[in-house]
């Protein structure tokens, strides 16, 4: 048989597609496009991946099938010509592992270790000097090196234990023939034991082997003593060098092991594994490898000044066990006694040298505390504050609870003793071309690949070519992550910190990096977080992709990658229950013509965004930052109008993300909310007194639980349960609004516990799971499932769909009003009792804009959006737009970080953040209206708005 030219997908019926039937070339690059919620991912994901997988998965053997995840079969009748299918998703919640970064995910520390291990130079991290191995001829030779008729003592190190332990060996080197050894400094004859100091310390013993006269003519003998010596000291030796009578002895290392030139201590060879962060041997110890440690903060430990130190000022010494409160209260009360200070004094007032001695300790000062009952004498002890109190407690209790309740009054901070680096001092100090391994790391990807290009082998310079297929490979892998244009990140940026697009741009450089053929790969949104500069490098990676033989099918709003296309299928015509149809399959060309197709007119230019709200000038001040200087930021200078709508655009790695969220957001959720992460380096940021509160409107899921939905999330479930508990039948059977819960016992289905579906252990097959018997899918019982309002009972209401829910609760108005947002932001296809795993990035930031939404509006809140438009199809993103008008109208002041041309072109105000990603941004391009970066020469978004 002929090899088929396509993918040919026959009766889809996965979530809302109906019963689809088409063919998707292979070998082509196929842009699945379409309004939020018409099947773009159902039929991408959910059908066309999950039937590769599956099949995949089913070739194995059954003791891999046990290992490996599997996956439902979906809904569709069969699909042809299907080759082995690789999905390339959003990662969805950042809760990723912190260990997790750039680097270990695209394979390149693994690289960059086996590089360091084999050709790092060493030093030691005690004095600096060089780590060497050096045989006996280059000992013998160092002791020449010495002036003619210098006096030597040749000294074997034995042990450093206590003086128990030593009296014990002195008689077995008696045995060997030694006279004297050397203790703790002192040469001493082996007989004299009388002579033998008393201590409660350790002694450090060395044996004499030889005394000796340095001249050349002595070469054998010292040749003999030094191999002697070195074989008692475990490789190690000791040389007391006095050149004439008069001169202070000097002492000389020696070793044929690894070791430092100077201090001679001994290191084990070093191994990739000395290098990975995730290891013990390579891991410094104060923090784990993680590069950071969490600190106690005074501002959280009294989070409210104005209380007295007797009325709780400090709040951690209120929590813990009964004891442990007592006892604290003792302290503080003696303390306030000899300090003294008045405890019923807010803690503001208080003079700060007093507020430093409870905190930080009184030094060497002793108090006298009664910590006992009875008559006992009081203890005469320091204190050494509050916070050591804290660190204390931290690492001695069991209590997992109270471990718990102190991190909130923490804060990460760099670790003090690798400053961030993860490594042990080990580990830093091995340098290839003058570069150590957390330097290499802190490299963006294009810095990082001039460096190891840089490093030639050749016959000549043969340094590096035992690592000749390391540095190859460190090579490949850094110019795919360039390809695809992120060549401004830095190979240890934590994975868990990028965007939805940037991670999945860096598992598209590790594909391209394994050089596959005749694989079909599934793409969702690549273009996210991508500036238009940047669009033509990722299209060209997806080309060429293809051009290697596989079929490329992704998932796209992007308007340049639909025309870089070869096929584009357009799904709709509606979301939800009013999609799952194929509205268009076929060329761009042919779509910009096709009356049908919503798409197609705005690739055409015939409909376009529009601006229904009026254009705001800046009348009511500034929120300015003044001096940020975090990551790559350069001492920036940004101010925000206040009132007024504005988009903060730039290409990628301009330092977008650093001002807004980490300087700009912390600052004034630390201001306003009293939060806990502290924000980015700056000077300060003027006029956040304009401001009542903050929302920031990120893409993190609305919940981590399969359980958490929509309707949890948007509080519409409390207000369901309470309506249901209001039912006629409700009351007569005293149910309360608790029964309506399908996490707690009583009115929820007990065999399935609440999820609707029973997991089946089928060993080598994997789990499957089944609807429960008992309610069919439903969740509760069949007692609860009696209570209807309307003939719906609370399944059927979270079955429903946004739109079908607002038609069945209309008259109830705390439930319509949330519903009536939900469906104003484009999700009214979503279903109330949807699980939040499986809602897109774009899905959770449109649910927490609508609980936004939906509270009465005070106005005097900042909102910080970042990426809303992800995605979205121009006829959602017009809603929104007119949404957030709406929020800028009601006094509020809006913040949006955004690449999309038509988003930033509706804006009030724009800054620029740039002229490039990494090192080379970090700069302020432009601030001012749109009129203005269109003429703006040295701004790279002006030519696309």
């Amino acid at each position: 048989m002929p090899d088929p030219t396509d993918i040919h997908i026959k009766g889809a019926r996965e979530h809302n597609l109906r019963n689809l039937e088409l063919k998707i070339p292979r070998g082509k690059l196929v842009v699945i496009t379409g309004v939020s919620g018409s099947g773009k991912s159902s039929l991408a994901f959910d059908t066309l991946y999950a039937e590769g997988y599956r099949k995949y998965i089913e070739s194995l053997s059954a003791r891999a099938r046990a290992v490996l995840e599997q996956m439902k079969r979906p809904d569709v009748d069969f699909i042809h010509g299907l080759s082995p299918v690789i999905a390339i998703e959003q990662r969805t919640g950042g809760a990723s592992n912190p260990r997790s970064t750039v680097a270990t995910v695209t394979e390149i520390a693994d690289y960059a270790r086996l590089l360091w291990s084999v050709c790092g130079e060493q030093f030691d991290p005690i004095d600096g000097s060089r780590i060497v191995r050096r045989s006996l001829d280059d000992c013998i030779s160092r002791l020449l090196k010495e002036p003619e008729g210098a006096r030597c003592i040749l000294l074997a190190p034995v042990m450093t234990a206590k003086a128990s332990v030593i009296r014990e060996e002195l008689p077995r080197l008696r045995q060997k023939g030694f006279q004297r050894v050397r203790l703790d400094g002192e040469i001493q004859q082996i007989d004299d034991l009388d002579k033998f100091p008393p201590t409660k310390g350790e002694l450090s013993l060395e044996v004499v082997v030889d005394r000796i006269v340095i001249r050349e003519d002595q070469r054998a003998r010292i040749a003999d003593s030094l191999e002697l010596a070195l074989s008692e000291g475990s490789d190690r030796a000791l040389a007391l060098i006095q050149e004439n009578k008069e001169a202070p002895w000097s002492e000389v290392v020696l070793s044929r092991a690894l070791s430092g030139e100077k201090s001679g201590v001994v290191y084990d060879p070093l191994t990739p594994r000395h290098f990975s962060w995730n290891h013990a041997e390579g891991a410094c110890p104060t923090c784990g490898g993680v590069g950071r440690t969490n600190q106690f903060q005074p501002e959280l430990v009294v989070p409210d000044p104005s209380k007295t130190v007797r009325g709780g000022a400090i709040k951690p010494w209120r929590i813990g066990s009964k004891a442990m409160i007592i006892k604290r209260n003792a302290i503080l009360k003696k303390l306030a006694e000899q300090l003294p200070f008045d405890p019923t004094t807010p803690w503001k007032d208080l003079p700060e040298e007093i507020q430093q001695q409870i905190l930080f300790g009184a030094g060497e000062r002793l108090f006298s505390f009664k910590l006992k009952r009875g008559n006992t004498k009081p203890e005469v002890l320091p204190f050494e504050g509050v916070m050591a109190d804290l660190i204390e407690t931290r690492h001695s209790t069991s209590s997992d609870g109270l471990k718990a309740r102190l991190m909130q009054y923490q804060t990460s901070y760099l670790c003090p003793d690798c400053k961030g680096q993860r490594l042990n001092a080990r580990a830093r100090n091995v340098r290839v071309a003058g570069l150590g391994f957390a330097e290499f790391m802190s490299m963006d990807v294009d810095t990082a690949l001039a460096f190891v290009e840089g490093l030639d082998s050749t016959d000549e310079n043969p340094q590096y070519m035992p690592a000749v297929d390391a540095i190859t490979g460190l090579g490949e892998r850094m110019a795919f992550l360039r390809e695809v244009g992120l060549g401004y990140l830095t190979l240890e940026r934590e994975y868990s910190t990028l965007s939805g697009g940037e991670a999945q741009r860096v598992r598209l450089a590790t594909q391209l990096g394994m050089g596959l053929v005749g694989v079909c790969y599934v793409l969702d949104e690549p273009s996210i977080g991508l500036h238009p500069t940047d669009n033509r490098k990722l299209i060209d990676t997806l080309l060429g992709l293809r051009d290697r033989g596989n079929a490329v099918v992704v998932v796209e709003h992007d308007a340049e990658t639909m025309l870089a296309a070869d096929e584009l299928i357009e799904l709709g015509p509606g979301a939800g229950t009013k999609g799952g149809q194929i509205v268009f399959q076929g060329t761009p060309k042919a779509c910009l013509a096709d009356t049908k197709s919503r798409t197609g007119s705005y690739l055409s230019g015939s409909s376009e965004l529009t601006k229904d709200a009026d254009v705001m000038e800046p009348r009511r001040g500034w929120a300015t930052v003044i001096g940020a200087n975090e990551h790559n930021l350069r001492d920036v200078d940004v101010g925000f109008p206040i009132g007024l709508l504005t988009v903060v655009c730039g290409v990628s790695g301009s330092g977008k993300s650093t001002l807004v969220n980490d300087i700009l957001g912390r600052a004034a959720a630390w201001k306003l909310h009293g939060a806990k992460a502290i924000p980015g380096k700056h000077r300060e940021i003027d006029g956040l007194d304009a401001f009542k509160s903050i929302v920031r409107v990120d893409q993190e899921p609305i919940g981590r639980s399969p359980r958490s939905n929509p309707a949890t999330f948007t509080k519409v479930f409390d207000h369901l349960r309470d309506l249901f508990a209001k039912c006629p039948l409700a009351k007569v059977r005293g149910y309360t609004a608790s029964r309506f819960s399908f996490n707690t016992r009583g009115g929820r289905c007990e065999r399935c516990q609440g999820d609707g579906q029973i997991k089946l252990d089928m060993l080598f097959l994997g789990d499957v799971y089944v609807e429960c018997p008992s309610c069919r899918g439903a969740r509760y019982n069949r007692e609860t499932l009696e209570v209807r309002f309307k003939g719906v009972s609370i399944a059927d209401a979270l079955n429903m769909s946004v739109d079908e829910a607002m038609q069945v609760f209309r008259s109830i108005p705390k439930i319509s009003e949330r519903l009536a947002t939900l469906s104003a932001v484009g999700l009214g296809y979503v279903r109330l009792g949807q699980s939040a795993t499986t809602l897109s990035g774009g899905e959770a930031q449109r649910i927490k804009l609508s609980l936004e939404l939906s509270k009465r509006q005070q106005g005097q809140t900042l909102y910080l959006l970042d990426e809303p438009t992800t995605g979205l199809h121009w006829e959602d993103i017009q809603k929104l737009m007119d949404l957030l008008f709406q929020l800028r109208d009601a006094g509020n002041t809006i913040v949006i970080i955004e690449h999309h041309t038509d988003v930033i072109r509706l804006a009030d105000w724009l800054i620029e953040m740039g002229p490039s990603g990494g090192k080379a941004g970090g700069q302020l391009v432009y601030s001012g209206s749109v009129k203005g970066i269109k003429a703006c020469q040295e701004s790279p978004t002006g030519k696309f708005v």
